[in-house]
């Protein structure tokens, strides 16, 4: 039967979907009473944030009628789900060419390489929760014959762009130290600002504005207010913050 499920850090729809039997998310996704979560700041469906409440419909049983002395095909659309890393050196510049072991859940993946745009991409199941690659780097003129990179990933849990969480771990990914939790507040304004300076070439005067989260003790908007932006407010930082990481 049809129910509204709580979104759980980590989750994102092509799981949950998969969780609950459906072939394609859209099928839960482009349901009318799950318009105002689509609609919250236009939102990625495999960005979604805890506490977030999410329709699923019944499913449905349907019947085909063939002849019974042959040999029938049936196919059902199932959207695969990719896992994209884009690799850059310190000057932001796209890293080509480096070929990566990847693990998705501690099993060993096809060898990848970077393409011109610095991208790994490697096709992943949908109920996959974690992923290593191990990225060895084209040598510099100067540098170590075979320089490595270990990049842990954990797949789902990106938060929204409007949460400090999600704003640190994307300034983080970018190479700007944003802090390790979300108490770490003057380290995500800091990166921020770095973050900007370096997207507009141009000194911040303002600092950016925070929407701090919850004192402890208080209510966590995690589960009683899934909508609350606690993180960075400026829409340019946020816009930009966005464009920059990829989504």
């Amino acid at each position: 039967m049809s129910k509204t499920r709580l979104v759980q850090q980590g989750e994102h729809l092509s799981g949950i979907a998969a969780q609950e039997g459906f072939a394609n998310f859209h099928t839960i996704w482009d349901r009318p009473e799950n318009e105002e979560l689509r609609s919250s700041l236009h939102r990625d469906p495999h960005v979604l944030f805890p506490g977030d409440s999410l329709f699923v419909p019944d499913r449905e049983d349907r019947e085909e009628s063939r002849a019974t002395d042959a040999s029938h095909t049936f196919q059902t659309e199932i959207r695969p789900l990719f896992l994209r890393v884009k690799l850059l050196d310190i000057n932001g510049d796209p890293i080509a060419g480096a070929n990566s072991n990847v693990t998705i859940d501690g099993a060993a993946a096809p060898d990848v390489a970077s393409g011109g745009d610095g991208v790994v991409e490697q096709r992943i199941g949908r109920t996959a929760t974690t992923a290593e690659l191990t990225v060895h780097l084209p040598p510099a003129d100067d540098g170590p014959p075979d320089p490595t990179w270990k990049l842990p990933v954990k797949i789902g849990s990106l938060n929204p762009v409007t949460k400090c969480s999600g704003q640190q771990a994307r300034l983080n990914n970018m190479g700007y130290f944003a802090g390790f939790s979300v108490k770490d507040l003057e380290q995500l304004v800091w990166a921020a600002e770095e973050f900007m300076c370096d997207q507009t070439h141009a000194r911040v005067t303002a600092r950016p504005k925070l929407a701090a989260p919850p004192k402890e003790g208080e209510d966590d908007p995690a589960t009683s207010q899934p909508e609350a932006e606690t993180g960075v407010l400026d829409k340019a930082i946020r816009d930009k913050l966005k464009t920059a990481h990829g989504f």
